[in-house]
């Protein structure tokens, strides 16, 4: 799912109360985004939010991102993150005072989960039950886009690509021009950008980015809409993949994950030129993609511009030539 993973979790990062809100199915006072890796062992789930909602309920909610293939099945892999959860932020029941923990699976691609009940026991002697595990499973690709509409939340319709379009010519215009309701320049940038980056095919992407190019010159300066890089992604990756050469390839997935990069400082830190240049340059010197991986897992959990620009000196550092 690396195409959509990336945008997805920075749209719903950047949006972590609407996004709460929306899957608990109650408002929310409060969320911020946890950190998500658990350093004891080797083990990292997508997104994790603390929520408080308008009652003064503590609740944690995890979100998985898959799509149609996973290299653990999903029942196993939400056990290890939920039981994970339970051990570092809420630890032994208390009563009602114990935190809430809620977890929900965004599936995206045609097909992704469709046999996922998102219920599971183990049976224990007789009719006990010696073990019980839930979650929600999400699945975009079956959602309509309508439902998107009816949340009355522009944000939510960065995801229009990922769900059922019927009619995409009628469907997309709508969406952008309920997108650019947003008050906030920056915000309506950002989700305009997001929806980009989610949609697919290719000639649904090329009719959004048209309807952009006829009116918004300068959204489609921001070096997160920019084409190019896109273009030279996926130029690498055909190369890769006529020739059968492995650099070809690998090139491929450099390019692909320093753009995600690129797209995500945006989003979060909004770089002026110059930073944005410097960046652009230092990330052209690390040729390592679990070096690109880390930064770019990074970004969700990282205070500041500097304070990133930190890490990648030294990524560049141990991950250039």
């Amino acid at each position: 799912m690396s195409e959509t993973d990336n945008p997805l979790k920075l749209l719903i990062a950047t949006n972590s109360e609407a996004f709460a809100a929306w899957l608990l199915g109650r408002p929310v006072r409060y969320a911020r985004l946890l950190n998500v890796e658990f350093l004891a062992q080797s083990a990292q789930s997508d997104l994790l939010l603390e929520v408080i909602d308008t009652e003064g309920n503590l609740i944690y909610r995890h979100i998985e991102l898959q799509g149609r293939t996973s290299h653990e099945p999903m029942p196993l892999r939400e056990l290890d993150y939920l039981t994970r959860i339970i051990r570092r932020d809420i630890g032994v029941p208390a009563g009602e005072q114990t935190p809430r923990l809620h977890s929900v699976v965004i599936y995206v691609g045609e097909g992704a989960g469709k046999n996922d009940k998102g219920s599971y026991e183990i049976r224990g002697i007789g009719d006990d039950i010696a073990l019980r595990w839930q979650y929600h499973p999400l699945r975009l690709w079956d959602m309509d886009a309508e439902a998107l509409f009816a949340l009355d939340n522009p944000a939510f319709l960065a995801l229009i690509g990922q769900t059922r379009l019927t009619k995409p010519e009628s469907i997309i215009p709508r969406a952008i021009a309920e997108i650019r309701r947003i008050p906030e320049t920056e915000q309506q940038a950002r989700v305009l950008a997001s929806m980009v980056n989610l949609l697919q095919p290719e000639e649904i992407i090329m009719m959004a980015e048209k309807l952009l190019e006829e009116s918004d010159e300068l959204l489609l300066e921001l070096p997160y809409l920019q084409r190019a890089r896109r273009i030279a992604r996926e130029e690498a990756l055909k190369e890769g993949r006529e020739e059968g050469r492995e650099e070809g390839r690998e090139e491929g997935v450099l390019l692909g994950l320093r753009e995600a990069i690129l797209s995500g400082v945006v989003q979060r830190f909004d770089p002026v030129a110059s930073q944005y240049r410097q960046l652009s340059q230092e990330l052209e010197q690390i040729k390592r993609h679990d070096s690109l991986q880390r930064l770019l897992t990074a970004l969700f959990t990282v205070a500041d511009m500097a304070s990133f620009m930190k890490l990648v000196e030294s990524e560049r550092v141990n991950g250039g030539d």
